[in-house]
């Protein structure tokens, strides 16, 4: 027990430089029978959905061909054909990491034809709406009785109709089209300000990012181990998910008793939590193989990203020794190195930090 409270010591140390970013994301589920649920997504599973109900803990599920759509606290919209598709997983990440749908004026969603405008509201009641269009400025008057959605800048939502009355698909993409991600000229390009990281920089980071993934295997040991307490637990569980950017997810695998692999989405703080709960007496997680694909390559942003692949072994044992479940799967890892600013002595410096992202199966062997 001594030897993994020195081992947790160390990689906290080691981290302690991080920043913590955490963002709680509140979804609201709307089903087909028109039941409206205020919620906390802790999984997407392949056929249903798991979730607390808000100011619960007990998880509860809902299977996917019951739900309508999921908005989150961002004005973000998942549909359930797409967590049946074959981008279910980048469905996934931008519902759980895509940044507010609009960050400075509300949207207003016209019912015929579906429509979207920009505005700020100065008013509103149970039936009618007043504001002033982006677009020329005018004031304007609006019955909801001819409105689908009003998505706030604030990230809240109403919606006006009932799910089985709306083609739900044209409204996400009609809304995506007046977000700030689909108007460039909402966020302003500025090349002139990108930084670029050395050469020697970036091998340095690189090494960095790596050994943060051998850093998270050793966390996922110390999470599973029963010698540890409760308390000790959850303070490697805060550590560990320090090491990723926001709302990042893992995928995880099952073999079930006939032999077929069910995968699952979770976010990191939930899977690590479940880990804390394994029923196995211990278990050993190992990564072996690390190494990148390809360079890092820094986009628009001005950040740099890259992908981590590697082999992670995950064995499980009984009381008397002996592997109780045992499997090795390939993943890929998303890394992000991103800059911050980080005053000292009161000067402001511009500083470089590196995190993980999605963790992804490639293979299950």
């Amino acid at each position: 027990m001594k030897n993994y409270k020195n081992i947790s010591f160390l990689l906290i140390l080691i981290l302690l430089a991080i920043r913590p970013i955490h963002l709680v994301a509140q979804d609201y589920l709307y089903t087909k029978d028109n039941e409206v649920l205020n919620v906390k997504i802790t999984e997407f599973n392949q056929k249903n959905i798991e979730y607390n109900i808000e100011g619960s803990t007990k998880v509860l599920s809902k299977n996917i061909n019951e739900i309508a759509l999921i908005i989150n606290n961002r004005g973000r919209i998942i549909l359930p054909e797409e967590l049946e598709s074959e981008d279910r997983e980048l469905a996934i990440n931008e519902y759980l990491n895509g940044k507010k749908i609009s960050s400075k004026y509300d949207l207003l969603v016209y019912k015929q034809p579906i429509e979207v405008i920009r505005c700020n509201i100065s008013y509103e009641s149970d039936e009618i709406v007043n504001f002033k269009t982006i677009k020329s400025g005018d004031s304007q008057t609006e019955n909801k009785k001819n409105l689908l959605m009003i998505l706030y800048v604030n990230g809240n939502h109403k919606l006006l109709t009932t799910p089985s009355d709306v083609t739900l698909s044209l409204l996400k993409k009609k809304i995506q089209e007046k977000s700030d991600d689909g108007n460039s000229s909402i966020i302003p390009s500025t090349p002139q300000q990108v930084i670029k990281l050395s050469e020697s920089e970036m091998q340095s980071y690189s090494k960095k990012a790596t050994l943060k993934v051998d850093g998270f295997s050793n966390f996922l040991n110390l999470i599973a181990n029963k010698e540890l307490s409760s308390e000790e637990k959850d303070k490697v569980i805060e550590q560990a998910v320090k090491l990723f950017t926001p709302n990042a997810t893992i995928q995880v695998s099952f073999r079930k008793a006939d032999g077929t692999i069910t995968v699952a989405t979770r976010k990191i703080e939930e899977y690590l939590k479940k880990l804390k709960l394994s029923k196995y007496n211990s278990v050993r997680i190992e990564w072996s193989d690390i190494q990148y694909i390809g360079n890092l390559k820094q986009e628009s942003d001005g950040n740099y990203y890259g992908i981590i692949t590697g082999q992670q072994r995950f064995s499980g044992y009984t009381k008397n020794g002996k592997v109780s479940y045992s499997d090795i799967v390939k993943k890929d890892v998303k890394v992000m190195i991103t800059t911050y600013k980080k005053t000292i002595d009161a000067i402001e410096n511009q500083q470089w930090e590196v995190f993980l992202g999605n963790i992804g199966i490639v293979e299950d062997k």
